[in-house]
């Protein structure tokens, strides 16, 4: 049986755009607004029918006026290369008001945007007509979760305990979602694919050191297991991790990762996008599609000779690049950052980032506190902090806990949300 006009519904799966970072200092729109651009040709070449944004769109909660230009013209451009429906729902780094704020007139574009879970709906259920008015595919949308959309507060609770009731509340939510997504499918032929989304750390998950990737999610939650999503669903569209990947080895739940290096530690992996296809009672055939390079990131580490060395390599390829450079050689280099200027005085590469290898040791131990910011989590900062007050490790589970209570709860301030519009 033939349905969607005879061929197959094909679905392009992207999350983590973070429109609007920044690498040392530096803005990233030019990168962003090339990928885009390349994205809506794929929409074109691939037909796609279906996309798919599963959070962080933008890099934070007041995404400037460039990185909005940037979201609308994409979604004006997407939908002219034939996209028949997008769906977008929200991650941790974005606003859920900001992003929910123009549903009304986007919906009637068929771009359907879902900020947050609410207690009497687990997300955004949508059944999605084909062109000839036959459903084609239900999207059960869940965004990212903060506690309170999945847990009641309980003070005096253990953070064991909070986990636990954590973990039961999100695959209850799923499981929810599910139901409603049934409940859409027609009285008659055959069951129709159900997509669904989240934006949370999945167990196994991988990650890189300095990809942003924040480890808690939905309160005090660190992992969840691949368990909690439907196994009858077509396809599990996840988003939070940057690093392309396919978990607990089923090949129909993925994160595509983000499509731009969002650090060094980013530089050297292949990103990639994903084209799901489904059809009635099919299985999913499920492909990665690799995003081009629009800038070369690169680490360069060794003592000074290696650096001069790979320097020279770089600049006889002649490509502009952004360079991270760690100095880890036995003598004192004196003055790093003037050497390293004069070996690319002439070149097309920029130095971000200067490191000493030893100087980031002796932080790391405790003797030094040269580290950037940047480099830490919030929960690493906190870490960090107690161990330099010395704070008994009896203590410091308690105070963890009062600390996420907190990030929390800042998590859950409705005004500022708000006041990002």
């Amino acid at each position: 049986m033939l349905l969607y006009g005879g061929r197959p519904l094909n679905i392009l799966h992207t999350s983590d755009w973070h429109l609007g970072m920044t690498l040392c200092g530096r803005r990233r729109e030019t990168e962003a607004a090339a990928f885009l651009e390349w994205l809506a040709n794929l929409i074109k070449q691939e037909s796609i029918d279906l996309l798919l944004v599963t959070g962080d769109i933008f890099d934070n909660a007041s995404p400037s006026t460039k990185s909005q230009a940037l979201y609308y013209r994409f979604l004006t451009d997407a939908a002219a290369a034939g996209c028949r429906h997008i769906i977008i729902t929200a991650g941790n780094h974005d606003s859920p008001a900001f992003l929910e704020a123009p549903q009304e007139i986007l919906a009637a574009l068929n771009i359907h945007i879902v900020g947050k879970a609410v207690p009497e709906k687990p997300g955004g259920t949508y059944l999605l007509d084909g062109p000839h008015g036959i459903p084609e595919c239900i999207v059960a949308a869940v965004p990212y979760l903060r506690e309170r959309d999945i847990r009641k507060s309980a003070p005096g609770t253990s953070i064991d305990d909070k986990a636990v009731q954590i973990r039961k509340g999100v695959r209850l939510l799923y499981q929810e979602a599910w139901d409603v997504a049934c409940a859409m499918q027609p009285p008659s032929g055959p069951r129709i694919p159900v997509i669904v989304t989240g934006h949370l750390f999945a167990a196994g998950g991988k990650t890189v050191e300095g990809d942003g990737v924040r480890d808690q999610v939905a309160g005090f939650i660190e992992r969840v297991g691949a368990d909690v999503f439907p196994e009858e669903a077509a396809y599990v569209a996840l988003g939070h991790l940057h690093v392309p990947q396919i978990v607990a080895g089923i090949d129909t739940i993925r994160y595509p990762g983000s499509p731009l290096p969002v650090g060094f530690g980013e530089a050297e992996h292949q990103k990639e996008v994903v084209i799901v296809t489904t059809t009635p009672g099919m299985t999913a055939a499920v492909r990665s599609v690799p995003v081009p390079r629009f800038r070369r990131l690169t680490t360069i580490q060794g003592d000074l000779p290696a650096i001069a060395r790979r320097i020279n390599e770089l600049k006889d390829i002649g490509d502009p690049v952004w360079a991270e450079i760690i100095y880890d050689g036995a003598m004192v280099p004196g003055d790093l950052m003037g050497q390293v200027a004069k070996m690319i005085d002439g070149t097309r590469i920029e130095a971000l980032r200067v490191k000493d290898a030893r100087l980031i040791a002796d932080a790391l131990s405790g003797h030094q506190s040269c580290v950037e910011l940047e480099e830490l989590t919030v929960t690493e900062v906190f870490c960090q902090r107690m161990e330099i007050a010395d704070v008994p490790p009896e203590q410091r589970d308690r105070l963890m806990t009062a600390f996420l209570d907190i990030l929390s709860g800042m998590d859950c301030d409705e005004p500022d949300e708000e006041a990002a519009i």
